[in-house]
């Protein structure tokens, strides 16, 4: 195996350049997670009041549908949501108060 001759200094100036060159890429990406998380909790406050479709949730919020539908499905594979009945075509997402586990029992 080949040593690392590196000092600690030299470390921490390689790290600070990085950071200084993907400087607008990390503010990019803080700002898009800001944006997804304040859409998130829109949604669920909105399926707070009780269930809804994607329309419904889309009227309300003013979020494009195809995002909201994109939310919702995560939600639903995280154990956030689950599908209820259908009205007119569209399922009615339900808001869980604990999200459910989607782990193996062990045996």
């Amino acid at each position: 195996m080949k040593q690392d001759d590196s000092s600690p200094k030299d470390d921490k100036a390689k790290i600070k350049a990085l950071r200084e060159e993907r400087k607008d890429l990390l503010e990019r990406n803080i700002e898009r997670l800001k944006k997804q998380n304040q859409d998130v909790n829109l949604i669920k406050k909105e399926l707070k009041n009780g269930p809804r479709t994607v329309p419904a949730i889309s009227a309300t919020t003013g979020l494009p549908s195809d995002k909201v539908l994109w939310y919702v499905m995560s939600m639903k594979k995280y154990g956030e949501v689950e599908e209820g009945d259908l009205v007119n075509g569209y399922f009615n997402y339900v808001l869980l108060t604990k999200p459910v586990s989607k782990e193996e029992p062990e045996e």
